[in-house]
């Protein structure tokens, strides 16, 4: 639920944000398709059936489509279902056995390891080589695409060092004379200061120290070795176990506890929408919240109106906290978000698996920032055409949301970069609109840049147990520890509340996980 809504907010940005920058130079028209040895001659039929967040969804018929149709030399039959009702008409479809050319889907889950299990999708190692973009994917990212060693999806890029960061109000640390916390104790110190002593300056009681919604959202790990989601932390028999039943997550819950206890919380976060607190801290009235690197505007942290109701603002990232371990660092992303899968059915027409992976590989060309523009002939066909489905103020493009839907080709198969390196980090703070905008990513992307990251080892394989239950078990915890952090259930319960965790299916999930790892001889590591 968490990537699906930092994601959403991700492809709700501009125009920009959608078409990752790359430093290196590229030719402003990547080279047309046919270079794996495909009958380029021969129009194909590709049925294409996946979920979007384009509004309004894109139609089977469009001047896009002919676009496509017209470049690669397909008839391109699509079906577009908005992401929030698709797995459940996929699951229709897959179970139907009429299958589609190509499957999209938004993660890795239970579902994606069963029907390549059964043998609906087709293995693509043999042809992944033959493609630039393909051969760029990090080992980390195509693991979780194999099932029984084989790939079975193409992943789409989504940079492995975004989602949300922690991040502070620097001047209301500097009018009351704090420095940035570094543990949780001086985060309390922090968080209490923030909430009693009028850091605004108003004369008014209307600040709260940190934010936070229903459901510990966003959850205030601030870095790795307490994150709930990385497998970091080991019990007494030296297994692997997920970071929210960890003595990690006990402190940080402890620390809720003691601020919430103190009137250091507004007293109903465990009912506010996390978007409410998206307008606190954009009305100046929160002093840590989260956001991602990023253009910045509706759905995250706004300068523009943040520096509207406070124009004295200093926003910052806070660095990951100093730990027992002496590792220091962030937890890294899956490094993708979305994937395609082909038909198995295609196994005896290589040609026309060929056609469909070379309009992916097509598709997933970087544009330098300084090259999205009419000028670029790629950017500009991908986009529709400036002022039918992007236009250009202050020299960024910004998406005509009322009209790409039917003439854009990236709205049709997503059109996203693969990147190298930490480029598009320094790229979104060109992309801002604001001067204060402009300098926090710039920041944020300095402090990602330098910062080690834990590669999950959770990310990498298929424990089905865990998957299947995952949700309920992660909803125990949450809801657990909501008890525990407003008095309603004793911190002093935390090994109960392991034990009743573990009888819930936990311990089945931690033998599992642990067991595969051990299997494919993989384990947590660092990466700078």
């Amino acid at each position: 639920m968490q990537m699906k809504r930092i994601t959403t907010v991700l492809l709700s940005l501009t125009m920009a944000t959608s078409l990752a920058a790359c430093s290196s130079g590229q030719s402003t028209a990547p080279q047309e398709t046919g270079k794996a040895g495909t009958d380029t001659d021969k129009k194909v039929t590709i049925n294409w059936f996946e979920g979007s967040w384009e509004d309004p969804v894109p139609p089977p018929d469009s001047d896009a489509v002919k676009a496509i149709n017209e470049k690669f030399k397909v008839d391109f039959k699509s079906q577009y279902i908005p992401w929030d009702t698709y797995d459940e008409k996929l699951a229709v479809k897959m179970a139907s056995g009429d299958l589609p050319d190509v499957i999209g889907m938004e993660e890795v889950d239970s579902n994606f390891v069963k029907w390549a299990k059964q043998g609906a999708y087709l293995p693509l190692d043999e042809f992944i080589k033959q493609y630039d973009t393909f051969k760029a994917v990090p080992d980390y990212v195509w693991d979780p695409l194999k099932v029984d060693g084989k790939i079975y999806g193409i992943p789409t890029y989504f940079t492995a060092k975004g989602g949300k960061k922690p991040l502070i109000r620097q001047d209301w640390l500097d009018k009351l004379g704090l420095k940035m916390p570094t543990t949780y104790e001086e985060l309390k110190q922090v968080v209490t200061a923030f909430s009693k002593n009028d850091p605004d300056g108003n004369g008014k009681d209307d600040t709260v120290g940190l934010g936070l919604a229903k459901g510990i959202y966003y959850d205030p790990g601030f870095g790795a070795y307490y994150s709930n989601t990385a497998w970091y932390h080991k019990n007494p028999s030296g297994q692997l176990i997920p970071g929210n039943i960890s003595q990690a997550n006990k402190e940080k819950i402890q620390f809720l506890a003691d601020v919430y206890k103190a009137g250091a919380l507004n007293k109903d976060w465990a009912v506010t929408k996390y978007n409410d607190v998206f307008k606190a801290f954009n009305a100046g009235k929160v002093g840590i919240w989260y956001d991602q690197p990023g253009p910045g505007g509706p759905g995250g942290v706004d300068f523009e109106v943040l520096m509207k109701n406070d124009p004295k603002a200093v926003v910052v990232p806070i660095p990951p906290f100093k730990t027992a371990d002496g590792n220091s660092g962030y937890t890294l992303g899956s490094g993708f978000y979305r994937m395609y899968m082909i038909s198995a059915k295609l196994k005896n027409d290589p040609n026309k698996v060929k056609r469909i992976l070379e309009i992916i590989d097509y598709f997933r060309k970087p544009v330098p920032f300084d090259q999205q523009n009419p000028k670029n002939e790629y950017f500009d066909w991908m986009n529709g055409h400036e002022g039918k489905g992007y236009k250009m103020v202050d020299g960024i493009a910004q998406q005509m949301k009322e009209n790409r839907s039917n003439v854009a080709p990236n709205a049709y198969i997503l059109n996203e970069g693969w990147q190298t390196g930490d480029d598009i980090l320094y790229d979104y703070a060109k992309m801002n609109k604001t001067a204060d905008g402009k300098v926090f990513n710039q920041k944020l992307a300095d402090l990602l840049k330098s910062s080690p990251f834990y590669v999950n080892p959770i990310s990498r394989i298929h424990p089905l147990t865990f998957m299947e239950k995952k949700t309920e078990l992660n909803q125990y915890i949450t809801d657990e520890t909501t008890k525990m952090v407003v008095g309603q259930r004793p911190i002093s319960d935390w090994d109960k509340m392991v034990d009743e965790w573990m009888a819930k299916g936990g311990k089945q999930a931690i033998d599992e996980v642990n067991k595969e790892l051990n299997d494919m001889k993989l384990q947590g590591e660092w990466k700078k």
